[in-house]
């Protein structure tokens, strides 16, 4: 991180002498250019030669004024900063005192055109210096002084009656330039002051983003490592109950699975609500619309739902529709099953209602009503930030993590939908999703999911287990081989490499994270060489960071995140599985 900006006298002299030095060339030129002017009006008027030395004397001291200045680059450091101070201070009072010794010298007192000529020349020469060197308020006087007091005293000197009004005037000019230099002085510290406090100020503001850019990848990091850990037993415990659930159980037995069960997939939706999250952070996600019917999915959703709502006495209502949607059904579901965990969540008494409102202008609007606690209206932005909620002081985590409908809010832009919310505090709220639809399009059927209510016969499909975790392992063949698969594990790549030379896999499962450092796509990549064709492969994982999502989904396998549903493996499986003969 960069350290503060010092705002001490070395920097401060510093950043004035830079000022100064901008504009020293052009100085020094115009210096040089007044002398020669002045030395040709001597000439033409027919005054003394020797002002041609005295042009000279002036030309080599800007000169070596220009040379020395770009022979020396620390000049405009805090370290060589005092030594250019010092150095132009003296360098303008040799400047001065040539441009004084020239109105004692070249003036003719009793020519008043040549007096005003003169000490115009050197007015304007000392407001020029006032303009040009007053951010470093020695180096300054350093030039005024010597310019305009030796012409003040040849005027007292020679005691001319008529340039009385120079007695009293050239003092007073001096006096003038004098307190505007100081001024002048002041205000270049003032801005010299603001613009390191601006920067400063950049420096923080740059130093609390690189902070918060790092917090932000240590909380990415340390999601994805929690997740994984976490979701590596949670995924176990899920296939042993399906493996379980498949064998004689008593009716106590199967109260207490059914339970085990319902904790069990309450942890993994709060890892998955996790992971929604993280995908929609990394990116990953993108909308795939399609035409489908929504009644199915909403049948879906209710079949969900409806139970939970029972168990805390509320009535759940849904009003059939004929709407066939066009939009990404799976994200769509998503956004549907937050609103409704969140209306059921937040709802003590009354009843949850989900209706469709018909298609007008090409656009139906999914509706999701509560009679909950309701949402003040100045919290209708906030709540769809990360990790808010309301009426949750005390952080209970049945009341979710906060993330619902800032994951709504994420997939409704991803689709490119409208969402908008009512709400009355104590009365409860509505949420609502306007969707395109066809109001002429064919319904299309709805896929039904796999489930492992029933038997199921793979007839032997030969499925290549590869994880690094022997918990896993067991499970997976476990759940397997109850579908009548012929199921070969392996804890390692070169594990799997040697089961090929004698079992030849349909379907390959891997996880992503592998013994070595390895990854499941190096695995899937050795298999493939080594059977030189691609068999149909699962990657599972729960890795959560948004970089592992990126390098997991652009493989072109079925990617599943742990923990891993026994009905969603099914599915995958039964997709992937090749065609048997009838």
């Amino acid at each position: 991180m960069t350290s503060p900006l010092r705002l001490d006298a070395p920097h401060l002299l510093a950043a004035g002498m830079a000022l100064i030095d901008q504009s020293f060339g052009i100085a020094m030129l115009g210096c040089f250019l007044a002398s020669v002017l002045l030395g040709s009006a001597v000439l033409l008027s027919g005054g003394p030669a020797h002002v041609g030395l005295w042009c000279a004397a002036m030309g080599l001291a800007c000169a070596f004024g220009h040379l020395w200045r770009r022979r020396n680059p620390a000049r405009v450091t805090p370290a060589g900063a005092q030594d250019y101070a010092r150095w132009m201070t003296a360098l303008l009072i040799v400047l001065g005192s040539l441009w004084g010794l020239a109105g004692c010298v070249y003036m003719d007192l009793e020519s008043p055109p040549s007096v005003v000529s003169a000490l115009a020349l050197i007015a304007g020469m000392s407001a020029a210096a006032l303009s040009i060197f007053s951010p470093c308020l020695p180096v300054a006087i350093g030039f005024l002084f010597p310019a305009i007091l030796p012409v003040w005293a040849y005027v007292l000197i020679a005691g001319s009656a008529q340039y009385l009004w120079l007695w009293i005037g050239i003092p007073l000019y001096l006096l003038v330039l004098t307190v505007f230099a100081r001024n002048y002085a002041l205000v270049a510290r003032r801005s010299i002051l603001l613009r390191f406090e601006n920067l400063e100020l950049v420096e923080q503001l740059r130093a609390e983003t690189l902070r918060a850019e790092e917090a932000n990848r240590a909380k990415s990091v340390f999601l994805a490592a929690a997740s994984h850990d976490l979701r590596q037993p949670l995924h176990a415990l899920g296939l042993f109950i399906a493996s379980l659930r498949r064998t004689p159980l008593d009716e106590g037995q199967t109260d207490l699975l059914t339970h085990m069960d319902g904790a069990a997939r309450a942890a993994g939706e709060m890892l998955n609500t996790l992971l929604d999250f993280s995908r929609l952070e990394a990116g990953v996600i993108e909308a795939n619309p399609q035409p489908f019917p929504l009644q199915p999915m909403l049948r879906k959703l209710e079949a969900e739902f409806a139970p939970q709502a029972e168990q805390k006495q509320l009535v759940f209502r849904l009003r059939d529709t004929p709407a066939i949607c066009h939009t990404d059904p799976s994200l769509l579901e998503l956004v549907l099953r937050n609103l409704i965990a969140n209306a059921v969540r937040y709802t003590e008494r009354g009843g949850l209602l989900i209706a469709c409102r018909r298609p007008r202008a090409g656009l139906a609007v999914i509706e999701v009503w509560d009679t909950g606690i309701g949402i003040p209206a100045s919290q209708h932005e906030t709540i769809f930030q990360a990790f808010h909620q309301l009426g949750n002081p005390e952080r209970d985590r049945r009341h979710g993590l906060g993330l619902g409908l800032a994951i709504v809010r994420q997939l409704v832009r991803t689709m490119d939908l409208a969402l908008s919310l009512a709400s009355r505090p104590g009365r409860g709220s509505v949420f609502r999703v306007a969707i395109p639809c066809h109001t002429d399009a064919p319904s299309p059927p709805w896929p039904a999911a796999a489930t492992t209510d029933q038997p199921h016969d793979l007839h032997r499909l030969r499925v290549l287990v590869i994880d690094d975790d022997q918990t896993v392992l067991c499970a997976m063949r476990a759940l397997l081989e109850s579908w009548n698969c012929d199921c070969r594990t392996a804890e390692s790549e070169a594990a799997a490499i040697d089961c090929l030379h004698d079992f030849e896999p349909a379907v390959v499962i891997t996880d992503y994270r592998l013994r070595g450092h390895r990854t499941g796509h190096q695995a899937l990549d050795a298999i493939r060489a080594f059977l030189q064709r691609r068999p149909p492969a699962i990657l599972m994982t729960g890795d959560t960071a948004p970089d592992r999502l990126r390098e997991a989904m652009a493989g072109g396998v079925r990617l599943l995140h742990k923990p891993i549903s026994a009905e969603a493996l099914l599915e995958a499986v039964l997709q992937l599985a090749p065609a048997r003969p009838d």
